[in-house]
């Protein structure tokens, strides 16, 4: 009897990244923020999306590691997110992602005062990608 076991891969992506520059409030001085957040949206609350970054001056490796509940507990609907400023980016840089699951994806960003711009993406990622706020679906930060 043949196994009835769906052999189908994921198409759908699981993160977006969002990579454009910002004036820091509290500095002033110019920064990269980097959001990632899930595409699947939660109707209890709006997590935290726990994250380890690993940054240096050329690569910026972000470590998925779950869930957290939020510091407030008003109920909201929402992707789970992280969201950092770095002020070292400049010039290349590649961003890799790696999902829960132990997967990796990266991009290849060109960072400049005032731009990112995206050099490289994979063929086949279980992320997105935008360098252009007009495109990101929600601007709260």
């Amino acid at each position: 009897m043949p196994s009835t076991k769906s052999t189908k891969t994921r198409t759908d992506p699981e993160y977006r990244l969002l990579v454009v520059p910002r004036v820091s409030e509290r500095t002033q001085r110019p920064t990269t923020l980097v959001v990632l957040e899930t595409t699947k949206a939660f109707a209890t609350f709006r997590y935290e999306l726990s994250v380890k970054a690993d940054a240096s001056r050329s690569s910026l490796h972000l470590t998925v590691l779950g869930f957290r509940t939020p510091q407030l507990s008003l109920p909201s609907a929402g992707p789970a997110r992280f969201s950092q400023e770095y002020e070292e980016f400049n010039g290349p840089l590649e961003v890799t992602i790696q999902g829960i699951d132990g997967r990796s994806t990266a991009f290849a960003l060109q960072i400049a005062p005032g731009s990112v711009a995206l050099a490289k993406k994979p063929r086949a990622s279980f992320a997105t990608i935008t360098t252009d706020l007009s495109q990101w679906h929600n601007r709260e930060f």
